[in-house]
């Protein structure tokens, strides 16, 4: 069951980013020039992340995810910065391609109910750049904070067109199974962390000791985790990996619960995390020390 009280309720996030904005616009002088080239297309880097999953199925071994996070479509990310992770995506033929969220999001509204003001330009650059995004076994999406922070119109606009426009599956609080010849695993998906997320939902009549591998926008989903939902893999997004990384001290603020789940792998014993930098940026275009990034996932 979801939570949306206490630390995880939308003002208290919304200040939060709003705090996090002035604190990249804090650290911009240590080197604009470097932190803007960090968000051109040219700079996107293919992340080869091999992640080796307990009882995997035989036929599943070599298998590939594709993951893009954090595209915030806006003024701020081009439909050709968009167009260009897929490419890059794409040319490593990925097996299954997953979308973990916050697809678009700028012009923050600290005064009205909805944090963004909506603009389809932006839903339509997304829907051509991610129209062009198959893979064998399909493209997923979950949806992320900023998704929902437009208002629930926005957030089921997005789902619409995503899946009869674009060709993509949206998993909210649901599960697929991916399945080769008489082998399988599960694919689950879950609403973003600060809203409506429901682990419990989309565990249902999922065969206990199957292969599972959870889409959440927000790594702080491993909080909910139990050890009986054997879930093998996480993949999420959410933090743009700091956005802004200082040398040896790292982000100025993170949007996490758990420090850990900034960015890169993470082991929770058999259960294991990865977190993408993310390909777009936001508040201000400015990536320091942190690359925008596309996930090659190789189950092994």
């Amino acid at each position: 069951m979801s939570d949306s009280t206490g630390f995880l309720n939308r003002p208290l996030s919304r200040r939060f980013f709003l705090k996090a904005g002035l604190g990249i616009f804090g650290v911009t002088a240590l080197g604009v020039g470097k932190g803007y080239s960090n968000t051109l297309s040219s700079r996107i880097v293919v992340e080869q992340v091999p992640i080796r999953l307990k009882g995997l199925p035989e036929a599943f071994r070599g298998f590939k995810i594709a993951q893009l996070s954090d595209l915030h479509s806006s003024p701020l990310v081009d439909k050709e910065h968009l167009e260009h992770a897929v490419d890059l995506a794409l040319a490593e033929k990925p097996d299954l391609i997953a979308l973990t969220g916050d697809f678009i999001g700028h012009t923050l509204k600290s005064h009205r109910n909805e944090v963004h003001e909506f603009d389809t330009q932006y839903l339509d650059n997304l829907v051509v750049a991610l129209g062009r995004a198959k893979a064998p076994f399909g493209t997923f999406a979950v949806l992320g904070n900023h998704d929902f922070w437009s208002g629930p119109e926005v957030t089921k606009r997005i789902h619409h067109d995503f899946e009869n426009r674009a060709g993509v599956r949206v998993l909210r609080n649901q599960r697929v199974t991916l399945t080769k010849g008489k082998q399988s695993i599960q694919l689950l998906g879950v609403d973003d962390y600060w809203h409506t997320w429901d682990l419990s939902k989309t565990m249902r009549k999922v065969p206990r000791q199957s292969v599972k591998i959870l889409l959440s926008h927000n790594p702080d989903i491993n909080r909910q985790i139990k050890p009986s939902h054997n879930i093998g893999l996480v993949l999420s997004g959410h933090t743009h990996g700091g956005q802004v990384f200082l040398p040896f001290i790292g982000p100025p603020f993170s949007p996490t619960q758990d420090p850990r789940y900034m960015r890169g792998l993470v082991r929770d014993g058999d259960r294991q995390t990865y977190i993408t930098r993310g390909v777009g940026h936001l508040v201000v275009p400015i990536r320091f020390n942190c690359p925008p990034e596309v996930t090659l996932i190789t189950l092994v």
